[in-house]
C-alpha cells in the first residue's frame, strides 16, 4: 500500500458551496478508484507567498491518502490540472505514518 499526500489551492472566488462541492469531488475521485481517505485538513483561507493567476489569497485543503492504485496519482493530477477553480496542487509520495504505539516502543529503546 502506497501512501500520498495532496496539497491543493482553490480560487478565493468561489463561494462557501462551491468549495464545499470541489472538495467532495476531489475526494470523490480519491475514493471511487480505490483510494482511501485517512486524514483531512481544511486549512483556510490564507495569502499566497506571490500572485498567482492574480489572486493574492486562496483556500488549502490537505488530504492523506493510500492507495494499491498505481494509476490513481495520475489520474487525480489530470483531474486537478483540468479544474479552472484549483490553482495550484501538490502531489507527493509519503513514508506511511507510524502507530503511537510504535512511536512509544522507539523512545523507550533510545
Amino acid at each position: 500500500m502506497r501512501h500520498y499526500e495532496l496539497v491543493f489551492v482553490l480560487k478565493p472566488t468561489l463561494t462557501e458551496e462551491e468549495r464545499k462541492n470541489l472538495v467532495e469531488t476531489v475526494k470523490g475521485w480519491i475514493t471511487n478508484n480505490g483510494g482511501e481517505i485517512y486524514n483531512f485538513e481544511e486549512w483556510g483561507r490564507r495569502e499566497l507567498a506571490y500572485p498567482i493567476q492574480k489572486f493574492n489569497s486562496a483556500y488549502y485543503y490537505l488530504v492523506n491518502y493510500n492507495t494499491d492504485n498505481s494509476e490513481l496519482p495520475v489520474l487525480l493530477e489530470r483531474n486537478l490540472r483540468l479544474n479552472e477553480d484549483i490553482i495550484r496542487f501538490l502531489n507527493f509520495k509519503t513514508k506511511p505514518q507510524k502507530k503511537e504505539s510504535e512511536e512509544v516502543a522507539e523512545a523507550v529503546e533510545v
